[in-house]
C-alpha cells in the first residue's frame, strides 16, 4: 500500500507589523506640519514690519521640529545638487556686486539673503522629509487640516476687512488681511483653494467620512475662494483659475469613460462661481475690468517695472546679485515708487544671477513638476491587484489615495503659484507653503526603511540626528533674536516722529546691536531723525547725519539714505555739505521731482540762483503740480 504523505505547509509571511513611533517624534512632525503652514498668515503686531521676519521665525522653529519627527522621505540627490549650483552661482553674482557684505545677508524687508532663504529651503526639506513616499495617511490629513485651518482664519479677517472693518490696524485701503499684501492674500487663497478642492470632493462622495469633517473642509474651501475674491487681487484671480484648470486635466486624466465629463463640469461651475463672485463685489470688479484708475496704474506700472528691470540687465547681464535691484534701480525711482523687485519671478532670477541661475532654475523647477507628475500617475493609475491583494494592503490604499490627492494639490497650487509670480514677488506668507509643496513633489523614499531607522542602538545615526537638530535650533534661534529687533525699531520710528530724540536713539541703538550688519536699519533711523529735522527738532540733524554715514558706509548709493544725510547736513548748518551730496544724488535719482526741489532749495539757501532755476525748471518737468517747486518757482522769478 502506498502511504500518502500529507503536503507539508509552506509559512506564511504575515502582513509585517506596524512599527511604533516614538509619542513625542510624531507629535514633532505633526506640530511642525502646523507651524510650517501657520507661518504663512503668522505676524508680529508690535514689529516695524509685521509680515516678513515673523514668518521665517515661526518656519524656523517649524524646521527644528522636523528635524526631530521620523523621516518619511528625503530630498534626492539631483535637487541637493541643483540648489547647490543655484547657491553658488547666485552667491558668485552677490560677490561682484555693488554691495556685497550687505546683499548677502538680504534688504529690508524681506532679506531675501542669508535669513530668508535658508527658510525657503528648509520649508523644501521638511515637506521632503515628512510628507515622503513612507508619510501615513493620518500625517497627509494633518497636511490639510493644518490648511483648512489657516485657510478659515484667512478667510474670516479677509471677509471683516471687505465689510469695512479693521481688525489689524491699517490704513491700507487693501489691507491683505494676514499677509499684509493683497496680492498675497489672493495668492494664499489660491494655494489653499488648490490643497483643500479635492479633500472636499473626496469627503463629501466617502459616506464614511464625519459630517463634522465635511463642514470643516468645505468652509475652508468657500473662505479660500472668498479671499482670492475680495482680495481683488487679479494675480490671486489667474492664479485660482490656473488651479482649476491642472486640477480639472489630471482628473480627467484619472477618471475612466464617461466619467471623465464629471471632473469638467464641476470646474466649470467653480469657475462660474469664482468669476461671478468677483464681479458681485464691486471692488473687485471695477479692478477687474480696469474701471479703477488704481488698477489702471498698477497695470501700466508693472510694464515699467519690466522695462527698466531689462534696462538694468541690459548693462549687467550677470545680474546685480540677489537684493540688488534696489539700487540698481535707482535711476528709474522716484519718492513715491521705490522698488526692490521687478514683479516677475523670471526677471527677479536674472537679476540675481543671470542667465546661468535661470537655467538652473528653471531646469530644477521643470524636473520637479515631471518627477511629481510622473509620481501622482504612479499612484492614480495602479498596476491591477486581486480583490484578495487588495483586502491584504487595506491599510496602504487609503495612503495612495490621500497622497494622489495631495501630489494633484501641490502640482496646481506650485503652477498657480508661479502664474501669479509672473506679476508679483516672492513673500514668505506665500513662498514658504509653495517650498512645503515643491519639497512634497520631488521626495523620495527615505535611506533605509522605517523599521531600520527606529532600530535601537545606531549611535551614528543618533549622533547625527542630533548634531542637525542642535544646528537648526540655533539657527531658529538666531532667527528669533533678529526679528526681535523689529520691536525697538518701530519704538524708534514711533518716537522719532513725536520728537522724543533721545527715546528715538535709544531704541535705534538697541535694534542696532540686534542687527549690526543691517545697514537699512541703520538708513530707517537715518530718515526718521531727517524727517524731525526738517520739522526742526533740536538735535535731531546731527542724529540723521550720524546714522546716515552708518548706512551708507556698508550700503553706498542708496537714494533715501543720501536724502536722509542731506536734510540733516543742511538742517545742521553744514549747507556746502548737502550741496555737495546732492549733487551726487540728482546723478543716482534723475527721475525723483522732490529730489531737485530739495537741491533747489540748498542752492538757493547756497546763494546759487541760476541752478536753483535750473533744478525748478526740471522739478516741474517730472511733477507740474509740485506745490514746493511751485511756490520756489514764484520766489526766483522776483530775484
Amino acid at each position: 500500500m502506498s502511504r500518502t504523505v500529507p503536503a507539508k505547509r509552506m509559512p506564511q509571511r504575515g502582513a509585517p507589523r506596524p512599527v511604533l513611533v516614538p509619542p513625542g517624534r510624531r507629535r514633532a512632525a505633526t506640530v511642525a506640519l502646523w507651524l510650517l503652514v501657520a507661518s504663512s498668515i503668522f505676524f508680529l503686531p508690535d514689529a516695524f514690519v509685521r509680515w516678513f521676519l515673523p514668518k521665517d521665525a515661526l518656519a524656523a522653529i517649524a524646521v527644528v521640529l522636523a528635524s526631530v519627527g521620523v523621516a518619511r522621505g528625503r530630498l534626492p540627490r539631483w535637487f541637493v545638487a541643483a540648489a547647490s549650483a543655484a547657491l553658488a552661482v547666485a552667491l558668485l553674482s552677490v560677490l561682484i556686486s555693488a554691495a556685497p557684505g550687505v546683499q548677502l545677508w538680504g534688504r529690508w524687508p524681506r532679506y531675501e539673503g542669508l535669513v530668508t532663504l535658508p527658510v525657503y529651503f528648509g520649508a523644501v526639506w521638511t515637506g521632503a522629509r515628512l510628507l515622503g513616499p513612507a508619510a501615513p495617511t493620518d500625517t497627509l490629513r494633518t497636511l490639510i487640516r493644518a490648511i483648512a485651518t489657516a485657510a478659515i482664519a484667512l478667510g474670516l479677517v479677509s471677509l471683516l476687512e471687505a465689510a469695512g472693518a479693521r481688525p489689524i490696524a491699517t490704513d491700507l485701503a487693501r489691507p491683505g488681511s494676514l499677509t499684509g499684501n493683497a496680492t498675497d492674500q489672493g495668492v494664499l487663497g489660491a494655494i489653499f483653494c488648490a490643497m483643500l478642492i479635492l479633500p472636499v470632493l473626496r469627503a463629501w462622495t466617502e459616506p464614511r467620512k464625519a459630517f463634522a469633517e465635511r463642514a470643516w473642509l468645505s468652509t475652508a474651501l468657500l473662505l479660500a475662494a472668498a479671499t482670492v475674491i475680495v482680495s481683488a487681487s487679479r494675480a490671486g484671480l489667474l492664479a485660482a483659475v490656473t488651479v482649476l484648470g491642472i486640477l480639472m486635466v489630471l482628473e480627467i486624466v484619472r477618471s475612466p469613460g464617461r466619467r471623465r465629463l464629471r471632473p469638467i463640469g464641476l470646474t466649470a461651475l467653480a469657475g462660474v462661481v469664482l468669476i461671478g463672485g468677483a464681479l458681485a463685489v464691486p471692488f473687485t470688479r471695477s479692478r477687474l475690468l480696469g474701471a479703477s484708475p488704481l488698477s489702471t496704474q498698477s497695470l501700466e506700472g508693472r510694464f515699467t517695472f519690466w522695462s527698466d528691470a531689462i534696462d538694468v540687465l541690459t548693462e549687467r547681464p550677470l545680474g546685480v546679485g540677489v537684493s540688488g535691484f534696489l539700487n540698481a534701480n535707482s535711476r528709474n525711482s522716484t519718492s513715491d515708487s521705490v522698488l526692490d523687485s521687478p514683479h516677475n519671478w523670471v526677471i527677479q532670477v536674472l537679476l540675481a544671477g543671470g542667465i546661468p541661475l535661470l537655467a538652473v532654475v528653471v531646469g530644477l523647477l521643470v524636473t520637479a513638476a515631471v518627477i511629481g507628475l510622473r509620481s501622482w500617475r504612479r499612484l492614480c493609475v495602479p498596476e491591477p491587484v486581486s480583490a484578495a491583494a487588495r483586502r491584504s494592503t487595506s491599510g496602504l490604499v487609503p495612503a495612495d489615495a490621500a497622497r494622489s490627492d495631495v501630489l494633484a494639490g501641490a502640482l496646481a497650487a506650485l503652477g498657480g503659484f508661479g502664474v501669479a509670480l509672473l506679476t508679483h514677488f516672492t513673500a514668505p506668507s506665500t513662498t514658504i507653503v509653495a517650498a512645503l509643496l515643491l519639497g512634497v513633489l520631488v521626495t523620495r523614499a527615505p535611506d533605509g526603511e522605517l523599521r531600520v531607522q527606529m532600530r535601537p542602538g545606531s549611535p551614528r545615526l543618533a549622533a547625527a540626528t542630533v548634531a542637525r537638530t542642535a544646528i537648526l535650533g540655533v539657527w531658529s534661534i538666531w532667527l528669533v533674536i533678529l526679528v526681535s529687533a523689529e520691536i525697538p525699531l518701530a519704538s524708534g520710528v514711533s518716537h522719532a516722529a513725536r520728537g522724543d530724540i533721545q527715546a528715538a536713539e535709544s531704541a535705534f541703538e538697541a535694534a542696532h546691536a540686534i542687527r549690526p550688519w543691517d545697514a537699512d536699519l541703520a538708513g530707517i533711523a537715518a530718515q526718521s531723525f531727517a524727517a524731525a529735522a526738517d520739522a526742526r527738532v533740536p538735535e535731531a540733524a546731527a542724529l540723521a547725519v550720524h546714522w546716515a554715514e552708518l548706512s551708507r558706509a556698508a550700503l553706498p548709493q542708496t537714494a533715501t539714505t543720501e536724502r536722509a544725510l542731506a536734510v540733516g547736513q543742511f538742517t545742521d548748518g553744514d549747507v556746502p555739505g548737502a550741496v555737495k551730496t546732492l549733487d551726487a544724488l540728482v546723478e543716482l535719482a534723475p527721475m525723483d521731482p522732490t529730489i531737485a526741489v530739495q537741491n533747489a532749495i540748498v542752492l538757493y539757501t547756497n546763494g546759487d540762483t541760476d541752478d536753483a532755476r535750473r533744478e525748478v525748471k526740471r522739478a516741474l518737468a517730472l511733477d507740474p503740480t509740485n506745490d514746493v517747486a511751485l511756490q520756489l518757482e514764484e520766489i526766483l522769478r522776483h530775484e
